[in-house]
């Protein structure tokens, strides 16, 4: 019945299974990004949880671009609140920038889902949970540029294993 204790790494392993150098996991470590690694002795240990945000840290610098403070803000948030909120104030704080015509863009329910290739339900129930932000303009529900993106990250944590969804 140990199957759910999870597998100590040394940071060689995980260096070789995040594909983040050594010498970067000890950079986020004493930032402060990463958890504070279990002490065994003299030896420091990794698990899964320090794989995961090594893949979070990794995908924000690469796929967003997003400097390591704001990623620390996030990690942050992540630790205290947990996913959902990271994923907030990831809207809040990047697309603007990010989408300065974000607003702009004005998409059905189809055209969202063709565009991002979610189902309906998807998009119904992110919306629902107050995780896409849908405008009612003239009786019509219609998604912006906003969502469209915010979709995208929905997909992209979820690649990463992280829940989107509020356990309902």
């Amino acid at each position: 019945m140990h199957n759910n204790v999870q597998p100590l790494l040394r940071i060689d392993d995980l260096a070789h299974l995040s594909g983040v150098p050594s010498r970067t996991i000890r950079f986020y470590n004493t930032e402060g990004l990463l958890p504070v690694p279990i002490m065994q002795g003299r030896v420091a240990y990794y698990n899964q949880e320090h794989l995961l945000v090594l893949n979070l840290i990794k995908e924000f610098k690469e796929q967003q671009n997003l400097p390591l403070e704001v990623i620390k803000q996030l990690l942050e948030i992540r630790a205290h609140y947990g996913d959902i909120q990271m994923n907030l104030a990831l809207k809040q704080r990047l697309l603007r920038p990010l989408t300065s015509g974000g607003q702009e863009v004005k998409l059905t329910k189809e055209e969202l889902m063709q565009q991002v290739g979610v189902t309906g339900e998807q998009i119904e129930d992110l919306a629902r949970q107050g995780l896409l932000f849908p405008l009612e303009i003239e009786g019509a529900t219609l998604f912006t540029g906003d969502d469209a993106l915010l979709l995208q990250l929905y997909q992209r944590l979820e690649q990463l294993g992280l829940p989107v969804a509020l356990p309902a």
